[in-house]
């Protein structure tokens, strides 16, 4: 039984790779990572293997990169309990405020990043299934006919990743 579990633990880094010092998990089969509402996420970050390694390996900038891990963790812990839509909620005002924060502080940011396209481009790939597609669908039909009153402030306390881009704690 040892032996087993060394094997699987050294055959799970052999296929890992580092992008500047961010071990990303190991490639999941698509067929078992598919199988499931969430997915799989072997390092407990709140974002998904396969999803992370495409956030890692299509933006290079630390900032994107934790920006779009951000986005990832936000939508990924929006559909594990439709029950709990309406607390989830905030979380989308966490990601615009740190958004907001950095169109203020970095000029380029506003140029090159902005939550409506990005938020886009990573829901293609975060509802990949039909069962990820529905679970979004519903968490949005919960908010049918409400009306939230709020006012985001810029903020880098609501930027969830480090310098480095690598998430710092899960939303």
């Amino acid at each position: 039984m040892k032996r087993l579990a060394l094997v699987l633990l050294l055959t799970s880094n052999i296929y890992s790779e580092t992008i500047n010092g961010h071990i990303l998990p190991p490639e999941p089969d698509p067929k078992i990572n598919n199988s499931t509402l969430l997915g799989i996420d072997s390092n407990n970050n709140g974002v998904r293997d396969d999803v992370e390694r495409w956030i890692y390996k299509t933006y290079k900038h630390p900032i994107e990169r934790g920006m779009m891990l951000q986005e990832a963790n936000r939508l990924q812990t929006q559909i594990s309990d439709i029950s709990q839509a309406h607390k989830y909620v905030k979380l989308s005002d966490k990601s615009l405020s740190c958004e907001y924060y950095l169109e203020k502080t970095y000029e380029w940011f506003k140029v090159k990043y902005y939550y409506t396209s990005t938020s886009k481009e990573i829901k293609k790939i975060q509802f990949n299934t039909i069962k990820r597609r529905v679970a979004y669908e519903r968490y949005n039909a919960s908010f049918s006919g409400k009306v939230f009153d709020n006012v985001i402030v810029p903020d880098k306390m609501n930027c969830i990743f480090d310098e480095n881009g690598n998430l710092k704690v899960q939303l």
